[in-house]
This record gives C-alpha cells, structure tokens and sequence, in this order.
C-alpha cells in the first residue's frame, strides 16, 4: 500500500474561530503539487492551535501510528 499524500491546515472563518482542513495530493505533476480538499471540521474552535490539534487529530485517524495513512493499489 502507497502511503498518501495528505496535508493539515487551519483556516479562520468568517464567522469567527478557526476551521481544519484536510487535503489530498492528487498527483499530478508539475511546478507545484495539486491538492483536493478531502476533509474539513464540521464546528468552528476558539483558537488556530485548538483547531491545528483536531486537524491533526483526524489526519492520524486515517492511518497507523507506525505506517501513517496507506492507500490500497488495486
């Protein structure tokens, strides 16, 4: 299994507070790397190191402590 290319990043809404987002590289090739959005917190947090900390949170949950997030070669 190929280990995926996913990035955390916070975002402050404009509402107020702070969102995560997931995104997955698409990999395609280029001058710079292409992502689509895969993920995004469902409720705003207080602070962008609360919101960092939950985005982390759900990267992790996507793989193994060991391995980090595979995905399956067909």
């Amino acid at each position: 299994m190929e280990l995926r290319d996913i990035a955390v990043t916070v975002r402050e809404l404009a509402h107020g507070g702070f969102g995560w987002v997931l995104f997955e590289g698409t990999g395609e090739d280029g001058s710079f790397a292409s992502y689509a959005r895969l993920q995004a917190s469902e409720r705003p947090y207080d602070s962008y190191w609360t919101a960092l900390a939950a985005g982390i949170g759900a990267l992790r949950s996507l793989g193994t402590p060991e391995r980090g997030p595979r995905r399956r070669l067909d």
